[in-house]
């Protein structure tokens, strides 16, 4: 009991030891290979490899391309799920689009993961969710679910980015 309030315990020392999130310092992250950057999620990932420079502005590299290009499929996705509810003629044809767009921006995020380590049990476990949602939203017929899945699954991915503009005040 005595170490436990000196040194703060077991639990404590195993924490400490725990790799942390190079750029938001969340803890229980995954390692590709020692020595290399670890990251809770695409979007710490991301941040880290965009960098500004003294006016602030943000220079073309390719985690940039990739940030924007996501964020152009769901941007399009969106739009194509208003054309579905607003258009008499053409929904299905606007449906299928938004749903491929809304996919790829999925698979560009898991990989995006998938390549900076980010968590990998919890990335096998969101991705499974995230296609068995993909599944059901396309079996029925679902365009409201298919935005739904795919906006979570951005938030979801911008988890590290959130936590150090909450923790701190700053912008990202």
């Amino acid at each position: 009991m005595a170490s436990q309030r000196q040194g703060g315990g077991e639990f404590t020392k195993q924490a400490e030891r725990m790799p942390r999130c190079q750029r938001c310092g969340a803890t229980g992250v995954g390692r590709l290979a020692t020595g290399s950057p670890v990251f809770c999620c695409a979007g710490c990932a991301l941040a880290v490899r965009v960098p500004r420079d003294a006016e602030g502005n943000f220079p073309a590299n390719a985690a940039l391309g990739v940030a924007l290009g996501i964020g152009l499929l769901a941007f399009n996705q969106v739009l194509l799920s208003s054309l579905v509810w607003t258009t008499a003629g053409g929904a299905d044809r606007w449906r299928t689009a938004s749903w491929i767009l809304g996919l790829v921006a999925g698979i560009v995020l898991f990989a995006t993961h998938w390549r900076v380590g980010a968590g990998r049990a919890a990335e096998l476990l969101v991705g499974a969710a995230v296609a068995l949602g993909w599944t059901v939203a396309i079996r029925t017929s679902s365009v409201g679910l298919g935005l739904a899945i795919t906006g979570t699954y951005i938030l979801w991915s911008l988890r590290g980015l959130l936590r150090a503009v909450k923790r701190s005040g700053d912008p990202i």
